[in-house]
Parts: structure tokens; sequence; C-alpha cells
């Protein structure tokens, strides 16, 4: 075990055994201490802040039953007040008495609640069996006092006071989120002679939910059923530490606290910051010295290996790149493209000698006509001779000198593709005289008056379809030559009908023509190899076939003009 991890580590590139190395040797200690401190520092921070935090909760829920406290005193003085009371037990038979009541009352209530505006209390509104008398401003709603609820809420308390939710009512033609704090009023006999209630803004509490405590600090009232009353709406859950809660003494509310940690814990958060950018520091340091040390080493070494690849790719000395680090590996670097200079240098002599000697052999070779040829060719001639003594002769032996002259005047690799049709042509003349029974097509695609291709390279392929191809057929034979080209390739297929090559036969002479097979007694690979000799090993000859339907040999060349 403990040598598959050694030779694994003996695998890790430098650069990656630095890392690795400076981690928990700088960097971790680093780490670990300042997560420590800081963790220490903010968990006192915390505890201190938070129990600031609910002090200032504790005061607040005071104000709150402070300011609570005067409006329930209010309403208290309106029920204890003999006057009004009394008045209240009357029971006006006229409009006139209603109007007297509503100037009395409005004589007893000032003194008590002071004065009536929409920024403190609203109104003051009295609601009996007889009638509704208000002292300020009325709602275009009637406040609701008219519902059975809202008489039935507050006469189930029996003279203590009811705090009901805030809601929006139509004031002096504005929309005001006002609270009712309603009593009911009883007479001398302690029989209930109506209610009594308070419209009062609910600016009181907003502002001091918004006064007391800061931004960081979010505030929610609620009522004993857990309804909203003032404040933020929050989505309470008792299992954080962020939220608190805390009752009010007289109405039974509760104020819901959540704390914002991010923002209540500014200085720990000043400090978790300090912390991290020094170990952000620390980190940069370490990773400064390692980029030093892999600039200066493994980059120098990595582009060497760059070197070496594209070397053996057989890319020039001199495109090979040079550069800066370590003074031993750039030495090294030099002497690998010194040699590769001096391998350069052996290679180009040893193309040039190859070369040459191929241009020695297809010299060789344009001089040269196949001895059968020749000899069937004189024997048709002999036998034109003897039998028929016509001018067919003449012909025949015009065809025969225009192929000798065309390879013998003629040194230049490259010739025209028409010129080599027109060779083709005399050939295929020649051979008619052998084969009677076979037609030639020729059949162009494409523009070819400027086109070049090797000297003598169709001629094999038309002689291999007639031997081959068509010798051994009962019928008449076809043979097509067929000229395209296609993505600035030339397509050049000799076609025939003939007996086709056997599945096993055509795999044997296609590995020839790949280098897979060393047999060497197949005329096409000579033409294959030609062709990737003077063109490049993206080129050559492509054999397909089919028994009794005939033979394709396909050959593709670059496009080459006059003048190229």
């Amino acid at each position: 075990m403990k040598k598959f991890v050694w030779l694994r580590w003996r695998n890790w590139s430098f650069a990656y055994k630095l890392i690795i190395i400076y981690i928990p040797l700088i960097v971790l200690p680093s780490v670990i201490g300042l997560v420590i401190l800081t963790e220490s520092y903010n968990q006192a921070s915390k505890e201190e802040i938070t129990q600031h935090s609910k002090v200032i909760i504790d005061l607040t829920a005071d104000k709150i039953d402070t300011q609570i406290s005067e409006y329930d005193d209010i309403t208290l003085k309106l029920i204890t007040t003999p006057e009004i009371s009394q008045l209240l037990s009357k029971n006006p038979t006229n409009k006139f008495e209603q109007i007297e009541m509503q100037r009395k009352l409005e004589s007893y209530v000032k003194p008590i609640v002071g004065e009536i505006d929409t920024k403190d209390i609203v109104a003051c509104v009295f609601v009996t069996k007889d009638g509704r008398y208000v002292i300020g401003n009325d709602s275009r709603n009637d406040y609701f006092d008219s519902e059975q609820t809202f008489k039935n809420v507050i006469n189930e308390k029996r003279g203590a006071p009811v705090w009901l939710n805030p809601h929006f009512f139509t004031i002096n033609q504005k929309e005001l989120k006002v609270f009712r704090v309603g009593r009911t009023i009883k007479n001398y006999a302690y029989q209930p002679v109506g209610i009594v209630y308070l419209v009062i803004n609910s600016n009181w509490l907003e502002n001091i939910l918004i006064n007391q405590v800061g931004p960081e600090v979010q505030l929610e009232v609620v009522d004993s059923l857990g309804q909203h009353v003032s404040g933020e709406t929050l989505p309470f859950t008792e299992d954080t530490d962020e939220w608190s809660m805390v009752k009010t003494k007289y109405n039974n509310w509760s104020i819901v606290t959540k704390y914002s940690f991010d923002e209540l814990y500014e200085s720990i958060s000043d400090m978790s910051r300090f912390s991290r950018g020094l170990i952000v520091i620390c980190t940069l340091i370490g990773l400064i010295a390692t980029y030093i040390l892999v600039m200066d080493l493994i980059v120098p070494i990595r582009r060497m290996r760059i070197n070496m690849n594209r070397g053996i790719k057989g890319v020039r000395p001199e495109k090979m790149i040079k550069f800066n680090g370590a003074k031993e590996i750039c030495e090294l670097n030099d002497l690998f493209i010194s040699v590769m200079y001096d391998i350069y240098n052996l290679m180009e002599k040893g193309k040039e000698n190859e070369k040459l000697k191929r241009k020695f052999e297809i010299k060789l070779l344009q001089r040269q006509l196949s001895p059968h040829f020749l000899y069937n060719t004189l024997n048709s001639i002999r036998w034109i001779a003897m039998i028929k003594k016509q001018n067919q002769i003449k012909g025949l032996v015009d065809a025969l000198s225009r192929l000798l002259s065309y390879s013998l005047r003629n040194t230049d690799e490259l010739v025209s593709l028409e010129e080599e049709l027109s060779i083709i042509k005399e050939y295929v003349k020649i051979q008619k005289v052998r084969y009677q029974d076979f037609n030639f097509v020729i059949d162009i695609g494409t523009k070819i008056d400027d086109l070049k291709i090797l000297k003598f390279l169709l001629q094999p392929l038309i002689e291999n379809a007639l031997i081959h191809g068509l010798s051994n057929i009962e019928g008449f034979g076809e043979i097509i030559l067929s000229i395209t080209m296609e993505n600035k390739i030339l397509y050049i297929s000799v076609i025939d009908n003939g007996v086709g090559i056997a599945s096993d036969r055509l795999s044997y002479i296609q590995d020839i023509l790949n280098g897979e097979s060393l047999d060497k007694h197949i005329g096409l690979k000579s033409i294959h190899e030609r062709i990737k000799a003077s063109y490049g090993i993206n080129y050559g000859l492509n054999i397909t076939s089919e028994v009794d339907k005939g033979t394709t040999m396909e050959v593709k060349l670059p496009i080459i003009r006059n003048g190229e």
C-alpha cells in the first residue's frame, strides 16, 4: 500500500507537489489560528450585542405599555365621569334633544381627551341604543360600530378596555390606519347604557417601533391570537437565536423580534473580514512563491517537452521556441535544438537523394513500354498486314508512333491532362485491335484546359481494366474514364463492367496499397506509391469492385494548373 502511494506521488507534477507541501506548512497553521481567534471574538461579541438588543426590546415594550396605559386611563375617565353616564341614560325624543346631548358630551369629553385631530386621537365615539354621537372626526363608514360583533366584543369585557386591531378607515377623504379602544358605560345602577371608544392613529405604535431600535432589528406586534397588529410581518420560528418575544402588560400583545446579525455584528464582521484578508494575503504570498518556482522550473520543462513533441512531428528546428528559466533547463533545450538541426540536415539530404533516385526511375519508366505491349502490337500489325492488307495498318502504326514519341521526347514529369487523354485514346485505338468487343468512353465533368497530372499515370489503369477486367467476359465490354473536381480535389476514375474482383482478393490488394503487406508484385502499388511520392500521403489510388459487375479504380489528385 505504501509503495502504491509512493508511486502515485512520483507521478504527480512538480507544481502540485509544491502546492501540497506549501498548504500544510504555511497556510494551514495561519488559517487555523485566525479561525480560532475570530470565532472566540465573534462569540463574545455576539453574546454582548444580543444582551444589549434584548434590553432595548424590553425598553420598547415598556414604552408601548406606558402609551397603552395613558389611552386606557382616558377611556377609564370617560366611563367614570357621572355626568357622561347620566347624560347617556336619557332617551332623547327628538332631533333637538340629540343635538343638545351632542353639545353637552363635547363639553364633558374635551377636557378629558384633550385636542382631537388626525395625528393622535382621531375621534371619541359614544354608541347607545337610541343614537350615536361622534366627538372629533367621523368616518365615512362609521368605524363599523354598527356591527353587532363590534358591540359584543366590548360588552363581553364588562368595562375593561378592549383594543381592536388597526383598520383602515376613510377620514376627511383620507385613508388612516387607526386603533379602536372601547369600554362599556354603566349607569349608577351598574347597568350598561352604551359603549364608548377612542379612535387612535396607529402612528404612535409605528413610531415607537422605528425610533426605539435601528434597522438591524425587525419588530412585529401581534395580539393574543397571533394576528398582526403593527410593524413588519415576520415568519416567526422559535428554533433560532435570531428571534425573541416579549409580552406587554396591559393588552396581552407580544413583540416579536428578529435580529439581523449582519448589521448588529458589524464590528464582528470587520474582524472576520480582517481575518479573511490576512488569510488571503498569506495564501497569495505562498502562491507567488510557488508561481516563481513554477515559472523558473515547471514552465521551461513544459516548453521543452513541447519542443520535443514538435521535433518528433517534423517541425523545423528554427520554428522551435526558446525561453527563459532555470539555466540548466535552458542549456538542455539549446542542446536539443542543435541536435534537431543536425537530424534535420541529414533528413533533407536523404530526401534530396531519394527524390533524385525517383526522378531517374520515372525517367526510366517514361522511356520504356511494356515488352508484352510492344510484342502484341507488332503481332497485330503483322496479322492485319497478312490478312486484310488495308489502310487500318497505317492508323495502327501511327498510333504506336505517337505513343513512342510521347514517352521519349517529353522528359517533364507533369503533362497537361488534355495531352494525357489524347495519348490514352491512341493507346485504346491500338488495344481495340486485340480486344475488339469493348467500348471506351471519356466522361469529363469539369474544365480541364489548364490542368496538369503525372505523365503516363492513366495508361496502366486502362491496361489493368482490359487485361483483368474485360478479357474474360462474355459479351460487350465497356471502360469509362470519368473526370470530376470537388473541393479543390481532382478525381479520375477508370470504371469497367468486367468480371470484378473477389472480396478476399480485393482485401489483399487494398492491404498491399496501404502498406500492410510486403508483396510487391502488384503493378497498381507502383502507381499508388508514385502518387504519394509526388503529391503527399493524402492522395493515391482507391479500388472498389463487385464480382460479375465490374471494378472502379479512382485516383485522387491535387489540382495543379499551368504555372504552378
